[in-house]
């Protein structure tokens, strides 16, 4: 069933930094948390809150450094220092139990989150990320933040850029994502909205080094769903289903029509996974 509800644009300090989020009640009912990735923000997830808000208390974060959320301090963009935000976050709002989901970096994130915290978590979601990123994958996605032009003289300069890039997305999906993801700068021209020091790691290989995620993913005592995009290049099914194999009680599907981006490339099939999942 879906609904009409708008969520909240909600501010909450934590680690000394503002987080933004969007709300989607219901309150009182089960609660959900969304992680986007790399490039990604709260409203990546639009469709999805959507569906699922009246059967769950939805909340979309901007992670640090993405969004209306405040660039890090001394660009620290590590795993362990989005992993304390969530545990602050969820300290914050009194969050006892919930499910998880996370694409990409999220992914990540709440595969790290999990290993510290498996007592608080329902479910999780880990969505077309492993512990392992498949060598082309992250070459794709590196080569799309060094290459990309720090601004745009309009708007639909910026999203033939980007929509060159997908191959499955709706132009309505390519659009809201790019309305969330850039700024007006004061030149008049559009730029990009999250921190440019994520870009400036990327092209200088000046970032955290990647954790070791295998060990926190055998402390996940949750029911797991890894969700995988049939056309992916960045979770390789060997990885796939070793994690499967490495969780407690982990389960993988495949989503038809969908690289990376899964829940935007193809929406109603992300969504259909996920509510099989969750019953």
């Amino acid at each position: 069933m879906t609904t009409t509800l708008q969520p909240t644009d909600t501010m909450i300090t934590v680690n000394g930094m503002n987080i933004h989020y969007l709300d989607w009640g219901t309150v009182g009912k089960p609660v959900m948390l969304l992680l986007h990735g790399l490039r990604g923000h709260c409203h990546s997830w639009d469709d999805v809150s959507a569906r699922f808000c009246s059967d769950y208390h939805v909340l979309a974060l901007d992670q640090r450094g993405r969004g209306e959320t405040d660039w890090a301090a001394r660009g620290d963009y590590s795993t362990d220092a989005f992993v304390a935000d969530l545990e602050e976050f969820c300290y914050a709002l009194g969050l006892e139990k919930f499910t998880l989901i996370g694409h990409s970096m999220g992914g990540r994130n709440s595969m790290a989150f999990a290993g510290r915290n498996a007592e608080k978590l329902d479910n999780l979601v880990i969505v077309d990320i492993g512990p392992e990123i498949a060598p082309e994958g992250s070459a794709r996605i590196t080569r799309e933040v060094v290459e990309v032009p720090e601004e745009f003289d309009s708007f639909e300069d910026a999203f033939r850029h980007v929509n060159g890039q997908n191959r499955f997305a709706s132009e309505a999906v390519m659009r809201r994502r790019l309305t969330y993801q850039t700024r007006e700068l004061p030149n008049g021209k559009l730029g990009w909205r999250y921190d440019p020091e994520i870009r400036e790691q990327r092209r200088n290989g000046t970032g955290a080094p990647p954790p070791d995620l295998w060990t926190p993913l055998s402390k996940v005592t949750c029911p797991t769903l890894i969700v995988r995009g049939s056309e992916t290049d960045t979770l390789g099914l060997g990885v796939a289903e070793r994690m499967v194999e490495t969780l407690a009680d982990g389960r993988l599907v495949h989503v038809d029509n969908a690289a990376h981006m899964v829940f935007e490339d193809n929406p109603d099939g992300f969504i259909a996974a996920l509510a099989d999942f969750l019953g």
